[in-house]
């Protein structure tokens, strides 16, 4: 008996879709932030950005908080010189944390007692956008001024259309939309997502994954996303990141959603098995091949992380990873962690 076809988890921000709407986003909310607190308004160049990703800097609300953070510091050491990101994001590496914990020990380790408030306020809670003016601003730049003021009840400081709608481009291209369509697969991805229930959106429950898939034109793939795992973070208790990668119940749900199970059930049954060992809930994962394809190490870190477990279970899960990056930083971090490298996601779906 032929051996049945692999699960695919698929990311999607540098994977399936070219980020630039993210990117732009995230420079423009933070020249905006800077330009109000009479700042420079520096921003890092691609290959900087990169290089935040490789240290882990993947989510734009820790960059930019990051970015004025930065330039607050540097405005004060040394005027309006143009502060190296790269090091600064490398910098990061001795301390403990998320990664917007290690930027406010960094900073508050240089700077002097008068910019600690400042600093606290742009980097003690990045994920509000009632409380961090840094990711309110990302927010608007990311979904559009209406669609930000609809979803969180808040005025819109600039008026912009969705930065993702009109700057993200696909990198899948036909026939890889063809081979993913025909394995057991799904979007495994650290954008927001809306709940799986219906339920009234709240933070991380974004539709940003589904606009992803609608450009791609892919909506009916299976999409796990951080609105399941913040749904869980509620019903359970916790905070979405003891479940979203790189923690293991978002790649286990990831697997099952791709199988066929609807994202609120897959969550729920990634959770019993984390937490309970319930093996019944993912026992028809035994024996199944993933590739998992990303353009972050710690994606494919988690999954592995999440095959051990399962491992010890006695479901019986092999992970392949396929690196998909260009840029040399993100390549070297990935080779740490992928059996293969890869251009794209294009290259590496051909090579099924």
């Amino acid at each position: 008996m032929s051996a049945p076809p692999p699960i695919l988890l698929l990311d999607v921000d540098g994977t399936l879709i070219e980020d630039r709407g993210y990117r732009c986003a995230q420079v423009e909310a933070a020249r905006f932030v800077c330009r109000k607190w009479g700042l420079p308004e520096h921003t890092p160049t691609e290959d900087e950005i990169n290089i935040l990703h490789a240290c882990g800097f993947s989510n734009e609300w820790d960059s930019t908080a990051f970015n004025v953070g930065i330039n607050l510091v540097e405005a004060h050491r040394s005027g309006a010189a143009r502060p190296d990101f790269a090091a600064w994001a490398e910098r990061t590496k001795a301390f403990p944390g998320l990664p917007h914990e290690r930027a406010r020990a960094l900073l508050l380790s240089i700077a002097p007692p008068e910019l600690h408030p400042a600093i606290h306020r742009l980097l003690d809670d990045v994920r509000d956008p009632h409380v961090s003016e840094t990711t309110r601003l990302l927010y608007t730049f990311a979904l559009g001024s209406a669609r930000f003021e609809q979803h969180f009840g808040l005025r819109a400081e600039v008026e912009t259309p969705s930065l993702l709608e009109t700057m993200d481009e696909p990198i899948l291209n036909a026939r890889g939309r063809q081979i993913i369509l025909s394995h057991p697969a799904s979007a495994y991805t650290a954008r927001p997502t809306l709940p799986p229930d219906g339920s009234r959106p709240g933070l991380y429950q974004t539709p940003e994954g589904e606009i992803a898939l609608a450009q791609l034109g892919m909506s009916e793939l299976p999409l796990m996303g951080l609105g399941p795992m913040q749904w869980l973070a509620d019903v359970k208790g916790g905070c979405v990141w003891d479940y979203a990668k790189p923690a293991i119940v978002q790649p286990i749900a990831a697997m099952l959603v791709a199988m066929g199970r609807s994202s609120r059930d897959a969550a729920l049954a990634a959770y019993a098995f984390v937490m309970h060992q319930a093996r019944s809930d993912v026992a028809c994962l035994d024996g199944r091949d993933v590739i998992v394809f990303e353009d972050n190490a710690g994606g494919v870190r988690a999954v592995r992380n999440a095959a051990a477990a399962l491992q010890q279970a006695d479901v019986r899960v092999r992970v392949i990873g396929f690196g998909v990056a260009r840029a040399p930083a993100k390549r070297e971090a990935l080779a740490q962690v992928c059996d293969r490298l890869f251009d794209d996601v294009n290259a590496a779906l051909a090579a099924l």
